[in-house]
């Protein structure tokens, strides 16, 4: 664990002191969010929920119908029970947050979480469930390229018990000690039972003396073994491990998104290699305890 942490120490990211949980009541604002309940009664709960992460690439507007379509036709994501989304927008013109839309039409309850605003509207997380979403919180990370990025937690309710969710996303264009300088204010403050989800952008990156980002052919160069490392320092599993590419661009695919869970059965399901965005959708089953 302490080699772990200390890859962050001379990264040239000051993590500084964790930032807190911020409950979303407290939000005010332009990144004020929003959501709703689920519109219909939830399910009978079963032994595990169905959880799908998913960066759905709204900043370059894919698109509810198209989103809902790709999710609706694979039965592995049309059975789940809760999603977590990053790159999720809202825009005022539009009249509604583009999660409402890929929420009613998946006819879930669902939380926006803005992360930063973008032109007239905002650009963030959100979390949906046919289950209550209850004690959704939002967690700003270290900020690199002067982007905000965040984290946001949530108890998903199955009858009397809960299940303890962490959604993120991390920069694109840092190395490797800085993005595990993003990640640890969130993991290190996560309970002892959670799964901890989403995009980490964990690509293969070299960097020019100018200090422009190339993508790398070189295993050397590959992100993701040292965010893999740093969690189980920290007592996660990483059942998503072998799921291969999770995202496609420029001719390339690439493992950017994961799962890691701590004090939770998960059991990893795959990657479903459909859709519009550039990312692809990861499905699991957390046994509810």
């Amino acid at each position: 664990m302490l080699l772990a942490l200390g890859a962050s120490a001379g990264c040239g990211l000051d993590v500084g002191a964790s930032q807190p949980w911020v409950p979303i009541a407290d939000i005010t604002g332009p990144l004020a969010t929003s959501g709703a309940a689920a519109p219909r009664a939830a399910p009978v709960p079963g032994a595990a929920l169905r959880v799908v992460t998913y960066n759905v690439d709204e900043e370059n507007n894919t698109g509810a119908a198209a989103l809902a379509a790709a999710i609706t036709r694979v039965p592995e994501l049309a059975s789940a029970d809760v999603f977590m989304f990053e790159e999720e927008e809202a825009y005022p013109e539009e009249g509604t947050s583009r999660s409402a839309q890929l929420a009613a039409l998946l006819g879930v309850g669902y939380v926006y979480v803005p992360a930063r605003v973008k032109g007239d509207g905002t650009h963030g997380l959100a979390i949906m469930s046919t289950y209550p979403i209850e004690n959704v919180e939002k967690m700003d990370l270290p900020a690199t390229n002067g982007q905000p990025r965040i984290a946001v937690a949530a108890d998903i309710r199955v009858g009397d018990r809960v299940v303890h969710l962490i959604d993120v996303h991390l920069e694109t264009f840092i190395d490797a000690e800085e993005r595990v300088a993003q990640l640890a204010p969130a993991a290190l403050g996560a309970p002892d039972a959670v799964v901890l989800a989403g995009d980490f952008n964990m690509g293969w990156l070299q960097w020019l003396a100018t200090g422009v980002p190339v993508v790398s052919a070189t295993r050397a160069s590959d992100q993701a073994p040292v965010i893999d490392s740093f969690m189980r320092a920290l007592g996660f599993a990483d059942p998503s491990l072998g799921s291969g590419p999770t995202a496609h661009a420029y001719g390339q695919a690439t493992r950017l998104d994961a799962v890691f869970a701590r004090g939770l059965d998960v059991t990893f399901g795959g990657v479903s290699r459909v859709g519009p965005s550039d990312h692809w959708p990861l499905w699991f089953d957390v046994r509810v305890p």
